[in-house]
């Protein structure tokens, strides 16, 4: 395969860098940061989140037992009954919430 150099051409920067990495038959350039530092701190701020999330569902659950609403108690037995009832809709919104950050959460923790 002729070089780059016998066509006329001349890579720089980044494009040079990854021929010459990906050149190494052993594989020792092939050295990326991992970036542990910022992960951390993400993960930190997804658990802060999460912690907030779960304080919020744990009064609207509260709420609701103590609430005197027997429907409202049933939401927290029933499914159905919490996506039903109109008084629970504030507890739906949290889980579709706790359900998109834990999982987003648990993608990134494999750091």
């Amino acid at each position: 395969m002729p070089s780059q150099l016998e066509h006329g051409l001349r890579r720089d920067g980044y494009p040079a860098l990854a021929a010459w990495m990906s050149y190494d038959p052993d594989d020792e350039t092939l050295i990326f940061r991992r970036f542990k530092r910022l992960a951390a701190r993400n993960t930190l701020n997804q658990q802060a989140k999460l912690i907030a999330l779960e304080k919020d569902l744990d009064d609207l659950d509260d709420a609701a037992w103590t609430s005197g609403n027997e429907e409202l108690k049933q939401s927290s037995r029933r499914w159905e009954t919490l996506v039903n009832n109109d008084a629970s809709q504030e507890r739906v919104r949290k889980l579709d919430m706790l359900q998109v950050l834990l999982k987003e959460y648990c993608k990134s923790a494999a750091w």
